[in-house]
């Protein structure tokens, strides 16, 4: 099919999804010691590590999946790093805080999005088809 334009689905997931991570991790790249305070307050152990790892997992893997760069792979960091988010931030904040639900759903979608560009590869304009 010459005139298919399927491919383009994924491109358009990952032409979102990229600077959804790209943006708050050069965020909290200009200031680290605001997203290790956080985690120190959420009860993380080494809050200083997991700071730069999180921040560090936005920028590498966020700018792989804009560019498509081994999307299958590098989508699994980012969706863990949904997850935690999910689990440690808005759970248990969704007894008391009405916009909890909205941020627990909008990191859902971002999940399932992640999990979509798995399943069905970078799309087109790829760096790699993997």
């Amino acid at each position: 099919m010459a005139n298919d334009k399927s491919e383009y689905g994924p491109t358009l997931l990952r032409l979102v999804l990229g600077p959804l991570f790209l943006i708050p991790g050069f965020s909290k790249l200009a200031n680290p010691s605001m997203i290790t305070q956080m985690l120190e307050g959420l009860g993380f152990p080494a809050p200083a590590f997991f700071g730069w790892l999180l921040l560090l997992s936005e920028i590498i893997f966020g700018a792989s999946v804009l560019l498509g760069w081994k999307v299958k792979y590098t989508v699994w960091p980012l969706t863990i790093v949904l997850l935690v988010a999910v689990a440690t931030v808005y759970v248990p904040k969704l007894a008391t805080d009405p916009m909890a639900m909205i941020s627990v759903l909008f990191h859902a979608l971002g999940i399932a999005a992640l999990i979509s560009l798995s399943l069905t590869g970078p799309g087109a304009l790829a760096i790699s088809k993997e």
